[in-house]
Protein backbone atom coordinates (compact mmCIF):
# COMPACT_ATOMS: atom_id res chain seq x y z
CA UNK A 1 0.00 0.00 0.00
CA UNK A 2 1.38 3.23 -1.20
CA UNK A 3 2.84 5.76 1.80
CA UNK A 4 3.14 9.49 2.34
CA UNK A 5 4.24 11.45 5.02
CA UNK A 6 1.94 14.27 6.41
CA UNK A 7 3.01 16.68 9.28
CA UNK A 8 0.15 17.94 11.58
CA UNK A 9 0.59 21.28 13.47
CA UNK A 10 -1.14 19.89 16.30
CA UNK A 11 0.61 20.93 19.65
CA UNK A 12 0.80 17.84 22.02
CA UNK A 13 -0.88 18.72 25.14
CA UNK A 14 0.63 16.29 27.12
CA UNK A 15 3.98 18.07 27.15
CA UNK A 16 5.01 21.49 27.19
CA UNK A 17 6.13 21.20 23.28
CA UNK A 18 6.96 23.60 21.45
CA UNK A 19 5.47 27.18 21.37
CA UNK A 20 8.89 28.20 20.57
CA UNK A 21 9.09 27.19 17.29
CA UNK A 22 6.13 29.39 15.89
CA UNK A 23 7.50 32.75 16.41
CA UNK A 24 10.34 34.92 18.14
CA UNK A 25 9.33 36.30 21.71
CA UNK A 26 8.56 34.34 24.66
CA UNK A 27 7.02 31.48 24.93
CA UNK A 28 6.02 29.78 28.25
CA UNK A 29 5.13 25.97 28.27
CA UNK A 30 2.51 24.26 30.21
CA UNK A 31 5.23 23.48 32.62
CA UNK A 32 5.97 27.12 33.46
CA UNK A 33 9.66 27.22 31.74
CA UNK A 34 9.86 29.99 29.30
CA UNK A 35 12.03 29.70 26.27
CA UNK A 36 13.16 33.72 24.61
CA UNK A 37 13.61 35.07 21.10
CA UNK A 38 14.63 32.55 18.66
CA UNK A 39 18.46 33.04 17.71
CA UNK A 40 20.19 32.82 14.19
CA UNK A 41 22.38 29.74 15.15
CA UNK A 42 23.48 29.35 11.72
CA UNK A 43 25.72 31.70 9.53
CA UNK A 44 26.88 30.17 6.14
CA UNK A 45 30.08 31.54 4.27
CA UNK A 46 32.31 29.92 1.94
CA UNK A 47 34.83 27.96 3.05
CA UNK A 48 38.17 28.73 0.86
CA UNK A 49 41.00 26.88 2.28
CA UNK A 50 41.62 24.51 5.05
CA UNK A 51 45.12 24.66 6.22
CA UNK A 52 46.79 21.97 8.70
CA UNK A 53 50.75 21.59 9.92
CA UNK A 54 52.87 23.84 11.92
CA UNK A 55 52.92 26.81 9.76
CA UNK A 56 49.04 26.66 9.56
CA UNK A 57 48.48 29.98 11.23
CA UNK A 58 51.38 32.08 9.53
CA UNK A 59 49.93 30.93 6.19
CA UNK A 60 46.29 31.58 6.69
CA UNK A 61 47.05 35.06 7.77
CA UNK A 62 48.92 35.66 4.70
CA UNK A 63 45.98 33.95 2.55
CA UNK A 64 43.72 36.13 4.09
CA UNK A 65 45.70 39.55 3.60
CA UNK A 66 45.96 38.05 0.28
CA UNK A 67 42.12 37.71 -0.22
CA UNK A 68 41.45 41.34 1.30
CA UNK A 69 43.36 42.67 -1.71
CA UNK A 70 41.08 40.43 -3.93
CA UNK A 71 38.89 43.02 -6.79
CA UNK A 72 35.10 42.21 -5.95
CA UNK A 73 35.40 40.38 -2.56
CA UNK A 74 34.82 42.51 0.85
CA UNK A 75 37.89 42.83 3.62
CA UNK A 76 35.53 42.72 6.06
CA UNK A 77 33.80 39.42 5.14
CA UNK A 78 37.11 37.67 4.99
CA UNK A 79 37.75 35.89 8.45
CA UNK A 80 40.36 33.22 9.99
CA UNK A 81 39.02 30.30 12.30
CA UNK A 82 41.54 27.80 13.65
CA UNK A 83 41.56 25.23 16.46
CA UNK A 84 43.86 22.81 17.54
CA UNK A 85 44.61 20.83 14.22
CA UNK A 86 43.71 23.25 11.31
CA UNK A 87 43.05 26.72 10.12
CA UNK A 88 40.91 28.24 8.03
CA UNK A 89 39.46 30.89 6.00
CA UNK A 90 35.81 31.75 5.27
CA UNK A 91 34.62 34.25 3.21
CA UNK A 92 30.69 36.52 3.40
CA UNK A 93 27.68 35.60 5.25
CA UNK A 94 25.08 33.94 3.94
CA UNK A 95 21.34 33.15 5.19
CA UNK A 96 20.35 29.79 4.08
CA UNK A 97 16.82 29.01 3.22
CA UNK A 98 15.38 26.12 4.12
CA UNK A 99 12.44 24.32 2.55
CA UNK A 100 11.51 21.84 5.19
CA UNK A 101 12.85 19.05 6.61
CA UNK A 102 13.25 17.17 3.25
CA UNK A 103 12.98 19.96 0.89
CA UNK A 104 15.74 22.02 -0.83
CA UNK A 105 17.98 25.09 -0.08
CA UNK A 106 19.28 28.49 -1.37
CA UNK A 107 21.29 30.83 0.11
CA UNK A 108 20.31 35.05 0.22
CA UNK A 109 22.36 36.43 -0.90
CA UNK A 110 23.23 34.09 -4.13
CA UNK A 111 26.85 32.65 -3.50
CA UNK A 112 27.77 31.76 -6.88
CA UNK A 113 29.70 34.85 -8.08
CA UNK A 114 31.40 34.67 -5.00
CA UNK A 115 32.20 30.91 -5.29
CA UNK A 116 33.08 31.40 -8.79
CA UNK A 117 35.54 34.13 -8.19
CA UNK A 118 37.04 32.48 -5.03
CA UNK A 119 37.53 29.19 -7.01
CA UNK A 120 39.40 31.11 -9.98
CA UNK A 121 42.01 32.36 -7.81
CA UNK A 122 45.80 31.79 -8.27
CA UNK A 123 48.91 32.44 -7.24
CA UNK A 124 50.74 35.25 -9.36
CA UNK A 125 53.05 33.04 -12.15
CA UNK A 126 51.81 29.57 -10.49
CA UNK A 127 49.12 27.62 -12.73
CA UNK A 128 47.90 26.34 -8.73
CA UNK A 129 44.33 26.95 -7.98
CA UNK A 130 44.57 26.33 -4.53
CA UNK A 131 41.11 27.51 -3.60
CA UNK A 132 39.15 25.13 -6.34
CA UNK A 133 37.39 23.21 -3.57
CA UNK A 134 35.68 26.53 -2.37
CA UNK A 135 32.66 25.22 -0.98
CA UNK A 136 29.55 26.51 1.42
CA UNK A 137 30.10 25.50 5.18
CA UNK A 138 28.33 26.60 8.40
CA UNK A 139 30.28 28.48 10.80
CA UNK A 140 32.09 26.39 13.72
CA UNK A 141 30.36 29.21 16.23
CA UNK A 142 27.80 27.23 17.67
CA UNK A 143 28.54 25.96 21.47
CA UNK A 144 26.05 23.71 23.06
CA UNK A 145 25.28 24.70 26.40
CA UNK A 146 25.37 20.82 27.83
CA UNK A 147 27.95 18.92 25.90
CA UNK A 148 27.70 16.13 27.99
CA UNK A 149 24.63 15.22 26.53
CA UNK A 150 25.71 14.74 23.14
CA UNK A 151 24.95 11.87 22.17
CA UNK A 152 28.12 11.64 19.62
CA UNK A 153 30.94 9.87 22.38
CA UNK A 154 28.33 8.19 24.42
CA UNK A 155 29.58 4.29 25.02
CA UNK A 156 26.78 1.72 24.49
CA UNK A 157 24.92 0.64 21.08
CA UNK A 158 21.84 1.68 20.48
CA UNK A 159 19.18 4.51 21.41
CA UNK A 160 15.48 5.71 20.95
CA UNK A 161 14.89 8.26 18.52
CA UNK A 162 12.16 10.13 20.03
CA UNK A 163 12.30 13.79 18.47
CA UNK A 164 13.81 15.86 15.23
CA UNK A 165 14.10 19.17 15.00
CA UNK A 166 15.19 20.76 11.37
CA UNK A 167 14.90 24.58 10.42
CA UNK A 168 12.49 26.08 8.43
CA UNK A 169 11.42 29.70 6.96
CA UNK A 170 9.85 30.23 11.14
CA UNK A 171 12.06 28.50 12.84
CA UNK A 172 15.84 28.81 12.73
CA UNK A 173 16.73 27.32 16.34
CA UNK A 174 17.15 23.72 15.82
CA UNK A 175 20.03 22.75 18.24
CA UNK A 176 18.70 24.84 20.50
CA UNK A 177 15.03 23.41 20.50
CA UNK A 178 16.77 19.88 20.46
CA UNK A 179 18.60 20.90 23.84
CA UNK A 180 16.19 22.33 25.37
CA UNK A 181 13.93 19.32 24.86
CA UNK A 182 16.42 17.58 26.08
CA UNK A 183 16.95 19.44 29.25
CA UNK A 184 12.84 18.95 29.64
CA UNK A 185 13.09 15.93 29.48
CA UNK A 186 15.97 15.12 31.92
CA UNK A 187 14.02 17.47 33.90
CA UNK A 188 11.39 14.45 33.97
CA UNK A 189 14.09 11.99 34.95
CA UNK A 190 14.48 10.86 31.30
CA UNK A 191 17.99 9.73 30.13
CA UNK A 192 17.72 11.95 27.24
CA UNK A 193 20.17 12.62 24.49
CA UNK A 194 20.70 14.89 21.65
CA UNK A 195 22.47 14.83 17.82
CA UNK A 196 23.50 17.25 15.66
CA UNK A 197 23.77 16.81 12.16
CA UNK A 198 24.15 18.85 9.30
CA UNK A 199 20.77 20.25 8.84
CA UNK A 200 18.50 18.00 11.53
CA UNK A 201 18.97 17.58 15.53
CA UNK A 202 17.38 14.98 17.19
CA UNK A 203 16.61 13.57 20.75
CA UNK A 204 17.19 10.42 22.24
CA UNK A 205 16.20 8.48 24.88
CA UNK A 206 18.56 5.94 26.85
CA UNK A 207 21.48 3.81 26.12
CA UNK A 208 21.27 0.13 25.39
CA UNK A 209 23.81 -2.61 24.42
CA UNK A 210 23.88 -3.99 21.19
CA UNK A 211 21.34 -6.93 22.25
CA UNK A 212 18.54 -4.63 22.66
CA UNK A 213 17.32 -4.71 19.46
CA UNK A 214 16.78 -8.00 16.98
CA UNK A 215 17.55 -6.90 13.24
CA UNK A 216 16.40 -9.60 10.41
CA UNK A 217 17.16 -9.05 7.41
CA UNK A 218 14.95 -11.00 4.45
CA UNK A 219 16.22 -11.38 0.92
CA UNK A 220 13.68 -10.55 -1.75
CA UNK A 221 15.11 -12.02 -4.83
CA UNK A 222 12.45 -11.50 -7.28
CA UNK A 223 12.84 -7.76 -6.62
CA UNK A 224 16.79 -7.67 -5.71
CA UNK A 225 16.34 -6.16 -2.14
CA UNK A 226 17.12 -7.17 1.04
CA UNK A 227 14.83 -5.60 3.82
CA UNK A 228 15.56 -5.05 7.73
CA UNK A 229 13.11 -5.31 10.43
CA UNK A 230 14.28 -3.83 13.58
CA UNK A 231 12.31 -5.45 17.02
CA UNK A 232 13.10 -3.95 20.14
CA UNK A 233 13.56 -6.96 22.89
CA UNK A 234 15.40 -5.11 25.74
CA UNK A 235 12.53 -4.45 28.55
CA UNK A 236 13.85 -1.10 29.52
CA UNK A 237 14.01 0.09 25.50
CA UNK A 238 10.52 -1.60 25.49
CA UNK A 239 8.84 0.38 28.52
CA UNK A 240 11.23 3.63 26.92
CA UNK A 241 9.32 3.63 23.88
CA UNK A 242 5.62 2.82 25.14
CA UNK A 243 6.21 6.00 27.39
CA UNK A 244 7.27 7.94 24.44
CA UNK A 245 5.39 5.78 21.45
CA UNK A 246 5.59 8.86 18.66
CA UNK A 247 8.85 10.60 17.31
CA UNK A 248 7.59 14.61 16.67
CA UNK A 249 8.68 16.57 14.00
CA UNK A 250 9.02 19.99 15.40
CA UNK A 251 7.18 19.31 18.43
CA UNK A 252 4.43 18.32 16.65
CA UNK A 253 3.15 14.80 15.62
CA UNK A 254 3.28 13.77 11.60
CA UNK A 255 1.35 11.26 9.80
CA UNK A 256 2.31 8.44 7.90
CA UNK A 257 -0.57 8.35 5.14
CA UNK A 258 -1.70 5.22 3.80
CA UNK A 259 -3.79 5.06 0.74
CA UNK A 260 -5.83 2.29 -1.39
CA UNK A 261 -3.37 1.69 -4.23
CA UNK A 262 -6.72 1.56 -6.45
CA UNK A 263 -8.69 4.39 -5.55
CA UNK A 264 -6.27 6.46 -3.88
CA UNK A 265 -8.34 6.94 -0.75
CA UNK A 266 -6.87 7.34 2.74
CA UNK A 267 -7.59 4.61 4.32
CA UNK A 268 -5.56 5.13 7.76
CA UNK A 269 -3.29 8.15 9.04
CA UNK A 270 -0.46 7.11 11.73
CA UNK A 271 1.38 8.88 13.71
CA UNK A 272 5.47 8.22 13.05
CA UNK A 273 6.43 6.09 15.82
CA UNK A 274 9.76 6.00 17.56
CA UNK A 275 12.36 3.67 16.28
CA UNK A 276 15.97 2.68 18.26
CA UNK A 277 19.08 3.92 16.24
CA UNK A 278 23.00 2.91 16.00
CA UNK A 279 24.25 5.26 18.63
CA UNK A 280 27.36 7.24 16.71
CA UNK A 281 30.28 6.05 18.13
CA UNK A 282 29.29 2.11 17.83
CA UNK A 283 28.34 3.14 14.28
CA UNK A 284 31.76 4.76 13.75
CA UNK A 285 33.10 1.20 15.05
CA UNK A 286 30.80 -0.88 13.24
CA UNK A 287 31.77 0.89 9.77
CA UNK A 288 35.70 0.47 10.46
CA UNK A 289 34.73 -3.70 10.60
CA UNK A 290 33.01 -3.39 7.56
CA UNK A 291 35.91 -1.71 5.77
CA UNK A 292 38.13 -4.81 7.12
Amino acid sequence: MPRESLTIRIPLAALLLWTLLAAAGCQTGRTGWTIGPQTQEEIWAILCIELRGPKRFQLAEKYAQAFKQVPGLKANLVQVLSDEDRAAIYYGRYLRVYGGEEGGERYKPNPLRDLELIRSLQFEGSDVWPFILASMDMLPTYRSSHPEWDLTNVDGYWSLHVAVFYNTETMRSRRMAAEEYCRYLRQQGEEAYFHHAPARSSVYLGVYPFGAVAEMQRENALAGRVTTTMSIVDPDMSDAQKRFPISLHNGHKRFDIHRDPRTGEVKERTPTPSFPVIIPRAQRQRAALEER
